[in-house]
């Protein structure tokens, strides 16, 4: 069996035709006096213009404060970008041909401009790539998934760009992955089951997994890095088990992907930046995996690491970010709320793009497909593309606990309580707190609403009393009480209780529209155990009881973190939940609250809190 290599594509620029530069020397613009063979003392001197791929460029002239392109075509001179500040400019043409283009300087103060500079011919070559027959199945994590988020710059895997680069429709691209899960987790999904029943002979997988695959304190996704392909548990067998035999025995052609890096602010990229954990190397088990049975592999960590290292100011702006200090997009966003892990879709793009030429370079029968003529992404294109539109920065001054107006809930030295604080937050029925009961008293948290129907869950917005306490945004964590229904009259659609993780939290405020993103393991509407708010969209509960709830009745509850992934029980009920987003509107914290409102009373005993180590990014 012949062995295939891995490859790693490092070139930092794909020439993807030769260019022709035609002398010229510095005549008028053709429709006019550009100063033409002899210009008058103080004219500018004319750009030295020269072409690399499809970006004219030239240096600064003096006395120039702008600078127009002009196209060739036709036997007219066409500007194509007036009196532009910058000093590159990107041809956009996708149409296979020889285009001239040259630029003239302007002095706007003297109403003057240079004569123009040489010409130049960017040839694109007609694409050679023949039509996709099959479908492509891209499997993977987050950063291969697509979102749908309300980020400055929102998250795009780089599954979601492929399609710019191949020769098909972009209906023969089926993007699989699912955020936050792993080689292991992903099998257990309905979208593996979609891949098992469409996949077929001709078609084509790309499996991009390992980001997931290192948590080693989630069984539910950990694979080690250095067992065999007959090693049960292993990164190896799982991949080979489960995606390359299953090509094989569809006819399909499997290609592995390493995990692309995650963003390092010093630049070094060692370590589990490029997935060299404490347990193993999980690139080098993919590479020694393609060795092993003839399948493709390309090196997307050597790829963005190789991009990154070599400007990684300007590898910023691949990143998701919550936030933004300007919307230019010459202005650098904000690194508190960077995502150090998820790309925008400028990143994606990128990405794609070098996957593709990478495979383009492959002896992988795809290459046929990849488009030998597509243009590369560009910053000043692509990345104003990538920023939210209707994004909408949201006022929020995050809880402080040496500069709050709350008091502690408690005066005690137990750990598990002594951080807890009480507020009375959202569509409270009112600006007034005071029909809220938030108490500590021996061992017992009392929330509820101690005068009937002030406070609401509904699809407008939540009001709530809260018993919470902070916790910073990078730390995985357990959390448990028993919950008791003290009293319960009148309660109603609206009524709520039990415990909640939140994103953001309010002190003693009324705010009708509250409408932040939350997980809860409790009770909504007398009968439902376990709900979601995400995106201002309060989600209809996962599991409906046949009783109505009752005081006396009493439920063991729980909240579990473990990097990404949050688990949440109430009672005999349990839901998982990858990737939610709780840091929206506080980007460092998440808020973990004991709650009830409207027409109820619940006391929680045996609560348990502790931090269990730090949480790495999908």
């Amino acid at each position: 069996m012949k062995s295939k290599k891995w490859l790693a594509f490092l070139a930092s620029a794909v020439m993807l035709v030769p260019v022709a530069v035609a002398g010229c020397n510095n005549g008028g613009e053709g429709e006019g006096n550009g100063g033409g063979n002899n210009p008058p003392a103080n004219a500018l001197a004319a750009p030295e213009v020269t072409l690399n791929g499809n970006i004219l460029s030239w240096p600064a002239v003096d006395n120039a404060d702008s600078y127009s392109v002009y196209l060739k075509e036709n036997g007219k001179n066409t500007v194509v970008s007036e009196k532009q500040e910058g000093l590159t400019y990107y041809i956009p043409k996708d149409v296979a041909g020889d285009y001239e283009y040259y630029v003239i300087a302007h002095d706007s103060a003297k109403d003057i401009k240079s004569g123009r500079s040489v010409t130049v011919t960017y040839t694109l070559a007609p694409d050679a790539s023949t039509k996709l027959a099959g479908t492509v199945y891209l499997v993977g994590d987050s950063t291969v998934c697509d979102f749908n988020d309300s980020y400055y710059l929102p998250r795009k895997g780089y599954g979601t760009q492929l399609y710019n680069y191949l020769n098909c429709d972009a209906a023969q691209i089926r993007n699989l992955a699912m955020s936050g899960k792993s080689s292991l987790s992903f099998i257990s999904q309905g979208n593996y089951n979609t891949l098992k029943s469409s996949l077929k002979q001709g078609d084509y997988l790309i499996v991009g997994f390992g980001h997931n695959d290192e948590k080693k304190e989630d069984p539910a996704r950990y694979t080690d890095p250095n067992g065999s392909t007959n090693t049960k548990g292993s990164f190896k067998y799982t991949l080979n088990e489960y995606y390359l035999k299953l090509a094989a025995e569809k006819g399909a052609t499997p290609i592995l992907c390493t995990p692309i890096v995650r963003y390092d602010a010093s630049g070094s990229y060692t370590g589990a930046k490029v997935h060299v954990t404490a347990n193993g190397d999980y690139v080098k088990a993919i590479k020694d995996l393609g060795v092993e049975t003839n399948t493709t592999v390309i090196d997307l960590t050597a790829l963005t690491k190789e991009i990154y290292k070599n400007d990684n100011e300007a590898a910023k702006y691949f990143h998701a970010h919550l936030d933004y200090e300007g919307f230019k997009p010459n202005e650098s966003p904000a690194s508190a709320s960077r995502d150090d892990t998820h790309i925008n879709a400028y990143g994606a793009k990128t990405v794609a793009y070098r996957l593709a030429q990478a495979l383009l370079a492959s002896d992988c029968s795809i290459k046929a497909h990849v488009k030998t003529n597509a243009l590369a992404p560009y910053f000043d294109i692509d990345y104003p593309q990538a920023i939210n539109a209707l994004y909408t920065k949201t006022e929020y001054s995050a809880f402080d606990p040496a500069t709050t107006t709350a008091e502690k809930i408690a005066t005690t030295t137990n750990a598990a309580v002594a951080d807890w604080y009480a507020s009375a937050m959202g569509a409270l029925g009112g600006d007034s707190v005071s029909p809220f009961t938030m108490t500590y008293t021996d061992g017992t948290f009392t929330v509820g609403n101690a005068s009937g129907s002030k406070g609401k869950f509904s699809p407008t917005g939540d009001g709530f009393a809260a018993a919470f306490i902070q916790i910073d945004a990078g730390k995985n964590f357990t959390a448990s009480a028993t919950v008791t229904v003290k009293s319960c009259a009148d309660a109603n659609e609206q009524s709520a209780f039990g415990m909640m993780l939140r994103d953001d939290i309010l002190i003693n405020r009324r705010k009708d529209t509250l409408t932040s993103n939350y997980i809860a393991a409790g009770i909504l509407n007398t009968k439902g155990s376990v709900f979601t708010r995400v995106g201002g969209t309060l989600n209809p509960v996962s599991f409906n009881n046949t009783t109505a709830v009752k005081a006396g009745d009493t439920y063991d509850i729980e909240i579990k973190r473990v990097g990404t992934n949050i688990v949440v029980k109430f009672g005999a009920n349990s839901m998982s939940y990858d990737d939610f987003d709780l840091i929206v509107v506080d980007h460092d914290y998440m808020y973990l609250c004991l709650f009830a409102t409207r027409n109820i009373i619940a006391e929680f005993t045996n609560v348990q809190f502790e931090i269990t180590g730090n949480a790495e990014g999908a």
